[in-house]
């Protein structure tokens, strides 16, 4: 029997390119950069260098810094002869703040330079530590310097955790929101408070049409914003607590009713203390009748009627009753719990979503 050996260099552009993209983007260019003529055209090919990931895998569920080797190589000789085929970028802070120091001695020809004027996506993984007010004004600069050189960016995802010093006060901001764009369109963001979403709707971002928010708590804001001004540009909002809030009717109905030319909604509310359960006829007759475009409807929504225990959102022994109601309609159920000392407990979802004709 005769045997053969296929060599990589034997394979077929196309089939080379399919490899490639299973693995990791900078580590295929590190590898076949300079190896050859035909590996060094086939790193500049759009379809393998149109997204690039210059983060590292820390754990799983958390992503760092490459080294810093590997990032001055990247900079120093293989970006600038892929340049003009990047479109987006997924970045940890401390690699973005290293760059941007280093792009700001560069011409304005500079082909690392054009990489980030003509960004149109970035996503950003952090853990953002703020122990003190200088570690906020620094990473308050490092999104307003990111601003000022992505001057096409549309489309920002920043990705992660913020921790902070109890010693700072309660209405310090988020550096992402004291800053500002004119270009953003699209911005998924976790923040800490309803008033860093507030911030994030003032203004700043006058293009915005997209907001995909995750906030760490409700509370009584601190911020006083104006519940009549009507956000003309948001077409699209999805908004999802990590913890329980007491403020719903106080905080997300109002804010909510300034969004009148939604065209997609997404709710994922934990609401407690709250005496009436959030049913189908509130969503209709609060919420969604003040949003005549509205074309999608997605949510889960969870009330109880007493201030309890964590535990008690997820929840499943000493129930005593259990009632399932959809009226007939195949786009939403409600279920309703009662425990044994008498607390309700209401889930609201859609399934899997409310399409207007």
């Amino acid at each position: 029997m005769n045997s053969s050996t296929v060599h990589l260099l034997d394979l077929p552009d196309e089939m080379l390119i399919e490899i490639f993209n299973k693995l990791s983007t900078v580590d295929v260019l590190n590898s076949i950069w300079g190896v050859n003529q035909r590996f060094d055209r086939l790193a500049r090919d759009a379809r393998l260098t149109h997204s690039l990931d210059l983060t590292a895998e820390q754990s799983y569920d958390e992503r760092c810094s490459m080294s810093d080797v590997t990032l001055d190589r990247l900079c120093s000789h293989i970006l600038p002869q892929i340049h003009d085929k990047i479109k987006s970028l997924f970045v940890e802070p401390s690699s973005m703040l290293q760059i941007l120091h280093f792009i700001k001695y560069l011409s304005d020809n500079s082909p690392v330079l054009h990489i980030f004027k003509q960004i149109t996506h970035l996503e950003i993984s952090t853990i953002e530590y703020y122990n003190s007010r200088s570690q906020i004004h620094l990473n308050t600069k490092i999104y307003t310097r990111l601003f000022s050189v992505c001057q096409r960016l549309t489309h920002l995802k920043v990705n992660g955790k913020h921790l902070r010093s109890y010693s700072l006060l309660p209405e310090y901001a988020l550096p992402l929101t004291m800053c500002s764009s004119s270009t953003i369109i699209k911005l998924e963001v976790n923040v800490r408070t309803i008033d860093d979403c507030l911030r994030l709707l003032d203004g700043r971002f006058n293009q915005m049409k997209i907001l995909n928010v995750i906030i760490e708590s409700i509370d009584t804001p601190l911020l006083n914003i104006d519940s009549q001004y009507i956000l003309p540009n948001l077409t699209g909002f999805c908004l999802t607590t990590r913890n329980p809030t007491q403020e719903y009717d106080n905080v997300i109905v109002p804010l909510l009713r300034r969004m009148e030319h939604l065209e997609t909604l997404m709710l994922f509310l934990l609401v407690g203390n709250r005496p009436e359960f959030i049913d189908d006829v509130h969503l209709s007759e609060e919420i969604l009748i003040h949003m005549p475009r509205l074309e999608k409807f997605i949510f889960n929504i969870t009330t109880i009627d007493d201030v309890v225990e964590i535990d008690y959102w997820l929840k499943k022994d000493d129930i005593e009753e259990t009632m399932i109601f959809n009226d007939g309609l195949p786009y939403f159920q409600c279920r309703i719990d009662i425990f044994k000392n008498g607390i309700g407990r209401c889930r609201l979802c859609s399934i899997p979503s409310i399409e207007s004709s």
